[in-house]
């Protein structure tokens, strides 16, 4: 989520300008509902309302891979899929694709300034105003599904003035933007859970036993048929298993473990939905096409010349479950001797997150200035891993930290580096190479 129109970029200087000012709209005291998207939305003739098949997904992590693998399987079945997802990595762009392609900047630029003229400077907040042309789009543009990521917890989200959907897809729930969700797992699944609509379809991933305690009690109450990961169906030698169902998952492009849990909810929703059936001799062609950027992507080193003798990851991990997974990633690949390169959100739970980095053992961590986005200060993470007996460096840039690294002896050849924890500073080092 973006915290500052300064961190606002965009190669067309119009949109730039466009989206740094719905910061100055910004109310001066933010309470969580849904009565200034759905004023805009009614100057806009309600688009929301018009728009059918939507498949609507929220939870801690795990939100934009789902919506991605759903958009890849339905695209591959010959459907026009429109998707909104955020935040974004290197474009604003990539958070809004129209019947299967990114929104193109004209289009863009027209209906921002459209909404922008039509909300007529009343306050809103950016993800308000931004969700709101997205609904207006996707009524201009009538696709087979419409695909809506929730941007921050469920119940009050922008999204969620939506009245019907056609699945409600819940990821893995943990703790994060505990200023705004609580700091339990019980309060940030109550908010999830409002997403979930009557008479529909739910599907919920891998939770604890207290957030699937909710979800079931939730979905009883709004007369759901519910899906529940290690009960409705299960992941076991990387084989998805529902019924008489069962596929291989191994050729899936997005690594880590936690991607076939993902992986196995979009099949869920199309295994379960009637409008959503794919033909399953397909999934093995599908599987390994599916692009998701910045997700333990292995860097191409041809786009660093300077550091031949690399291995270079980059994860937007920015919580502690994002780094759970990370961690796990990292020791199931047998990874040692590595770097990792790190900034934190000024409001990140970085004590818990540096004690599960501490479980992988990383060489040396280097703490970034961050000054690309809103970062927490790196002296006061320093001062966490010093406690945690971590060798950590305050570095000006990533750069700098890979020129250390390159001045290090190894015991093998490669060095091996990990860019990670916060969406910003990897969608910065992707847009600089």
């Amino acid at each position: 989520m973006l915290q500052n129109h300064r961190y606002i970029t965009h190669k067309n200087k119009k949109i730039e300008y466009i989206l740094k000012s719905f910061f100055l709209l910004h109310p001066r005291n933010v309470d969580l509902s849904l009565g200034r998207i759905k004023m805009l939305l009614e100057k806009l003739n309600n688009p929301h309302k018009k728009i059918k098949n939507i498949i609507h997904i929220a939870g801690t992590n795990g939100k934009g891979s789902i919506a991605t693998i759903l958009y890849y399987l339905q695209k591959s079945q010959g459907k026009t899929v429109n998707i909104y997802r955020s935040p974004h990595l290197v474009s604003f762009n990539e958070r809004i694709h129209i019947k299967n392609k990114e929104v193109s900047n004209q289009y863009l630029l027209d209906v921002l300034d459209y909404v922008k003229d039509v909300n007529d400077k009343q306050p809103i907040t950016f993800f308000e105003i931004i969700t709101a042309a997205t609904f207006y789009m996707f009524y201009q543009n009538a696709a087979d599904f419409n695909i809506l990521e929730v941007g921050l917890g469920g119940r009050f989200d922008a999204t969620n003035i939506i009245e019907k959907n056609l699945v409600s897809i819940i990821s893995t729930i943990g703790i994060d933007h505990k200023e705004f969700l609580g700091n339990t797992i019980k309060t940030i699944t109550n908010e999830k859970v409002g997403i979930i609509k009557n008479k529909s379809c739910v599907i919920s991933s891998k939770q604890t036993i207290s957030a699937q305690k909710i979800i079931q009690k939730k979905s009883e109450e709004m007369e759901c048929k519910l899906y529940q990961y290690n009960e409705s169906w299960k992941i076991k030698n990387n084989t998805f298993y529902n019924d008489a169902v069962e596929i291989n998952l191994e050729k899936i492009s997005l690594a880590g473990k936690h991607q076939h849990i993902n992986v196995s909810c979009a099949l869920m929703a199309c295994l379960k939905v009637k409008k959503l059936n794919i033909n399953l001799k397909s999934i093995d062609k599908v599987l390994p096409k599916i692009y998701w950027q910045g997700r333990l992507e292995k860097i191409n080193i041809n786009l660093l010349p300077h550091y031949n003798n690399f291995e270079l990851w980059v994860d937007v991990a920015h919580n502690k479950l994002g780094f759970s997974v990370l961690v796990e990633w990292i020791k199931k690949k047998k990874i040692n001797d590595f770097y990792i390169i790190t900034a934190l959100g000024v409001k990140k739970d970085y004590i818990n997150i540096f004690k599960v980095i501490k479980k992988a053992n990383p060489k040396i961590i280097f703490i970034l200035k961050g000054k690309n986005f809103n970062s927490q200060n790196p002296e006061k993470i320093k001062k966490i891993a010093d406690k945690l007996k971590m060798y950590s460096i305050i570095s000006e840039d990533i750069y700098e930290a890979l020129n250390i690294i390159k001045r290090e002896k190894n015991i093998s050849d490669t060095k091996k580096v990990i860019i990670t924890g916060s969406i910003g500073l990897v969608g910065y080092f992707l847009s600089k190479i």
